[in-house]
């Protein structure tokens, strides 16, 4: 898909998945009657750029009557204003606002991908789309006065909560009842969770207790059965015994005030963990004309810094400092964040070049130490590079550690989609046809070396293409990791469910 280049474009074309028979290829769709008005006021004002007239149109669809009283500067196009309604502007908004769209539907896929009940990604962009209508909802409390902020970047965030909660809220039940008590609490990210024990009452002087007992209980409960089970069992009692050690390990290192913890003591606060959370997933999620308040009693130094738009400039340093790594924490924070593994999964692919991780909690405790590094050489670098926004300590840490797992995870499967990139230069045009081609269901995950392939499939190519991706790309990670040969044989469904989503994203490039 091509990016749209100029101002006309960007305020007058909407993007469309096109049909199933086409293969579902989003393509831009030009609005005449948005055309023709953006190009003479771009012609009125040839030097400015798209965000002084998104902050114009902006403007107009709050108050026709009060344009150019704030926000604008003194050389906007008045002459236009007759040409231009309230609801026409509102519609060159929602055209320049559909990149943003397309942006938060890709991060919310990829944030509940793994739930059971999947949305295809189409059904995500249009769930942003009705965000935008009217924009001006959307962007009600947008601060033209704010020196950094631009509309664009405002409206990701605000787009992305929209999406979530409409998620939530229409998928109430699934989300209620698909998890047993231990598999809601694996299921959980540590922003949701803080949220559930505010609204249980839990006081903030005890807040990052009960968040480090959930740590803990998410480091060391490794089941085997699938994350999002309705049977996980509880966790045995040296399980209990690992979780309150750990527990008071990390309790003196962050120099909490609160009592060492027991194991009796953890089960207590993971089952009040677990009713915290079974209530917020039930309750009413809220309200779009709700936002602004929502925003402001949760912002965090990561907000400020995605705000700012600083991401490229984080992804450089994080890249950086990546690099400053020891080899082994490099590899442990590919497979992790790159391929997804659990610790038990990361200890079978790693313990035969590493007779030292050759256990769950083994891995847990290096892979802890690393992490630990990167974030604070990221703190002391980005305090250095941004001085005025200063991440201060071990709490404002723990606050963006998710947020900033998120950015190292893009940033390793950025690096494996290169990988898989390479590997496809190399063949044939009509193979890759094939990968662009044809429209993936999610459901139906790519066959493995050992599974024979569906007739439908091996017909059309399609199926020998995917199964030809497997084992180059294995052999190029073994490769660029220095692992042992084979290694990530004993992960392959993680290969295979990589490739996956690596042939959709091929369908909206």
């Amino acid at each position: 898909m091509k990016k749209r280049e100029d101002i006309v474009q960007k305020f007058s074309t909407f993007l469309s998945f096109g049909s199933p028979i086409s293969g579902r290829n989003p393509i831009w769709q030009a609005d005449p009657e948005l055309e023709r008005p953006i190009k003479r006021l771009t012609q009125s004002e040839p030097e400015a750029k798209e965000e002084f007239w998104a902050r114009y149109f902006l403007k107009i669809s709050r108050e026709v009557s009060q344009v150019g009283s704030e926000g604008i500067s003194s050389s906007q196009p008045l002459t236009q204003n007759s040409e231009i309604s309230s609801l026409r502007a509102g519609k060159h908004l929602s055209a320049y606002l559909q990149d943003a769209c397309l942006w938060a539907a890709q991060k919310t896929y990829q944030r509940f991908k793994f739930l059971r009940h999947r949305y295809p990604l189409e059904e995500y962009f249009q769930i942003a789309n009705s965000a935008t209508n009217p924009p001006a909802k959307l962007l009600k409390n947008f601060n033209f006065h704010h020196p950094k902020t631009n509309i664009e970047g405002y409206a990701k965030t605000a787009i992305v909560r929209f999406i979530q909660n409409t998620i939530y809220h229409h998928d109430l039940e699934a989300k209620r009842d698909k998890f047993s008590d231990y598999g809601l609490l694996k299921d959980l990210t540590t922003k949701e969770l803080k949220e559930a024990l505010v609204l249980k009452g839990i006081n903030h002087g005890n807040l990052n207790s009960y968040c480090l007992a959930w740590k803990c209980f998410d480091e060391i409960y490794q089941p085997n059965t699938y994350q999002g089970s309705r049977s996980l069992p509880s966790p045995n009692q040296e399980q209990l015994e690992q979780m309150a050690s750990y527990y008071n390990q990390r309790r003196d290192q962050l120099d909490f005030s609160a009592a060492p913890a027991s194991a009796e003591k953890i089960q207590e606060m993971l089952s009040i963990c677990i009713q915290a959370a079974r209530d917020r997933r039930t309750q009413r999620f809220l309200p779009l004309e709700d936002y602004g308040h929502l925003s402001d009693s949760t912002r965090t130094p990561w907000d400020t810094l995605m705000q700012e738009e600083a991401l490229e400039q984080v992804q450089l340093l994080v890249s950086r400092l990546f690099s400053t790594l020891p080899e082994l924490g490099q590899t442990m924070l590919k497979l992790w964040q790159g391929l997804n593994l659990t610790q038990s999964e990361m200890a079978s692919v790693l313990k035969s070049k590493y007779p030292e991780l050759q256990k769950q909690y083994q891995v847990a405790r290096q892979l802890g130490r690393y992490t630990k590094t990167l974030l604070k050489d990221f703190t002391n670098e980005w305090n250095k590079i941004e001085p005025e926004i200063c991440i201060n300590d071990d709490k404002d840490i723990e606050r963006i550690k998710d947020a900033l797992s998120e950015c190292l995870q893009s940033y390793y499967q950025q690096s494996f989609n290169f990988t898989l990139d390479r590997i496809e230069e190399q063949w044939s045009d009509e193979e890759k046809k094939l990968i662009v081609g044809d429209r993936l269901n999610s459901n139906n995950p790519i066959p493995d070396e050992q599974t024979p392939l569906p007739t439908s499939e091996l017909a059309n190519g399609l199926g020998k293409v995917k199964q030809r991706l497997i084992k180059p790309f294995k052999c190029e990670l073994e490769k660029s990791m220095k692992l042992t040969q084979n290694s990530l044989d004993l992960v392959n469904d993680k290969i295979v469910k990589f490739i996956d989503e690596w042939l959709k994203i091929k369908q909206i490039r």
